[in-house]
């Protein structure tokens, strides 16, 4: 049952993957007379989605996709469900060994299909393609398992009141702080819609080549917003070694042909207008310990020491919640960086240790403090 559950959910994402690479070889401009390329591309960026390096000679390409990766997890969450509902799981017990019927075989399904995605200089991982689908398969199953059981609200039950404000005002910060990001990377790029429609413009290869282009775009847009995010946060990201992207100031080299990074501010310091990022953080941390207050039951006439030490347990909180956000957007800022090939380009997306840290204290003080 786990076995076709995950084989059917990866022929699901490869489906489509498939039939974009193959239009865009049918109807380009120019195409060798072998398909093999086109396919092993389709595989390529299915392994990339699972968090498989490639290497390639003098490095890697190691940046994934997350916007494909989030579809590849939809699929993942529904074939847990599916394969709950087949096997008749009631508990916690069952939604795990469900979860992990789905993992294994997908996991080595995505390291199998390393050899096929190998083509000239790109070698994809398999280990990593294991280790890599075998997580995201696990995690995502497992949900769509606790859901389809109703085991999520049970899970959810156990908790404790206190940590169920602190992960959901952590959560509503984050999702400030990428919100933020998002609409920053908008104006970027309707500032500049003319450099990123020139960049299609001259690719050669056609309208194909240019709708190929648009979902790549498509594909890497949560990572892009995710870097907006580091930037408004403070700790900013990199687009190639030795260059920096900050509030502070934008130093750049060489960029490569793709239209996202068309929103990229110029070298020098950015405009007096920029330094509004800082609203971001501001108010993710004040929304968090809004969140929080208006979550506590507290008597309006408590007074005394009961009021002081429920004061002292909201700034704990707070400091907590900036500490949950703080974690994951340092996930999310490991998840959207990495390499793509050798030389400059070794070095992509922001730090997550410094993003990390950087929304813990901003987000921590200010819940805290609110």
């Amino acid at each position: 049952m786990g076995i076709a559950v995950a084989l059917w959910t990866t022929l699901l994402g490869l489906a489509c993957l498939v039939s974009l690479t193959l239009a865009a070889w049918v109807t380009a401009a120019r195409h060798g007379n072998a398909v093999r390329p086109a396919l092993a591309t389709a595989l390529q960026a299915w392994l990339l989605a699972n968090h498989t390096g490639l290497a390639i000679s003098g490095g890697s390409v190691g940046i994934v996709p997350l916007g494909l990766t989030v579809g590849l997890g939809a699929l993942l969450v529904r074939g847990g469900r599916q394969a709950a509902r087949l096997s008749g799981g009631k508990d916690l017990f069952d939604c795990l060994a469900t979860a992990f019927a789905v993992a294994l075989p997908y996991g080595v399904i995505a390291a199998l299909l390393t050899k096929p995605a190998g083509w000239g200089q790109v070698k994809p991982q398999p280990l990593q393609a294991l280790a890599g689908g075998f997580v995201l398969a696990l995690a995502c199953a497992f949900v769509g398992a606790l859901r389809e059981t109703g085991q999520w609200a049970v899970v959810l039950a156990r908790v404790p009141d206190d940590v169920r404000r602190v992960m959901r005002a952590g959560l509503a910060a984050t999702a400030v702080i990428v919100g933020f990001g998002a609409v920053v990377v908008g104006a970027g790029l309707a500032m500049h819609a003319g450099r990123a429609a020139t960049v299609m413009s001259n690719l050669d290869g056609g309208v194909s080549a240019s709708l190929l282009m648009a979902a790549v775009s498509v594909a890497y847009l949560p990572n892009v917003a995710i870097w907006g995010s580091a930037w408004s946060v403070g700790p900013g990201f990199a687009v190639g070694v030795k260059t920096s992207v900050t509030v502070g100031g934008v130093h750049l080299g060489a960029l490569p042909a793709v239209p996202l990074l068309a929103a990229l501010p110029a070298n020098g310091v950015p405009p007096t207008f920029a330094r509004l990022a800082i609203i971001a953080p501001i108010g993710a941390g004040l929304f968090a310990g809004w969140l929080l207050a208006r979550s506590r039951a507290l008597a309006p006439n408590a007074e005394g020491p009961s009021w002081e030490r429920h004061r002292l347990m909201d700034a704990v909180w707070g400091l907590a919640t900036g500490a949950v956000a703080g974690l994951l957007m340092g996930v999310l800022a490991w998840l959207s960086a990495g390499p793509l090939g050798p030389g400059r380009m070794a070095q992509l997306g922001p730090s997550a240790w410094r993003v990390g840290i950087a929304v813990a204290l901003e987000v921590g003080v200010l819940a805290a403090t609110t």
